[in-house]
């Protein structure tokens, strides 16, 4: 018996079955970054979509509600149906952290601006109360976009 023969057959062997080993490898890889990447993308539209909701409701709500015990009633309800803190838990159990704290600071002055119907029941589009929250709510956000975007790209490499 010719030993070469043997051991070349053994190596080429070792090499094929390495090498599929490795390519699966990167495939699996592959596949699992761009599982991450998909599920923190629908998470991150549907918690930004969330908070752009209850911003739009809260604004509906001081055009057409005078009342002030009934237009804090609604904000409150508006708030609850566009599901803002259900999404929330979910960016914090699947979040990285730079995203989590962007997120918690942004729901934090969106429920602050939302609170400005109770403590100020004559609030309008244009007091200056209601002017402040909005613009440190929209800064928030695009704050909390920014961390989002860096979070995509990383988890897509």
């Amino acid at each position: 018996m010719d030993w070469g023969t043997l051991l070349g057959a053994i190596v080429g062997a070792a090499t094929a079955v390495g090498s599929t080993m490795l390519a699966d490898y990167t495939r699996h890889r592959r596949e699992q970054a761009n599982r991450v990447h998909d599920t923190l993308r629908d998470l991150y539209s549907a918690y930004l979509a969330a908070l752009n909701d209850s911003s739009t409701a809260l604004r509906v709500i001081i055009l057409r509600e005078s009342d002030a015990t009934a237009r804090y009633q609604a904000a409150l309800d508006a708030f609850r149906d566009a599901s803002v803190l259900t999404q929330r838990y979910r960016i914090a159990l699947q979040a990285p952290p730079a995203v989590q704290e962007k997120s918690d600071r942004a729901y934090r002055l969106l429920r602050q601006w939302r609170d400005l119907l109770n403590t100020h029941p004559d609030l309008s589009l244009t007091s200056p109360e209601y002017l402040e929250g909005l613009e440190r709510f929209h800064q928030a956000r695009k704050d909390l976009q920014a961390a989002m975007r860096g979070s995509l790209a990383a988890a897509g490499r």
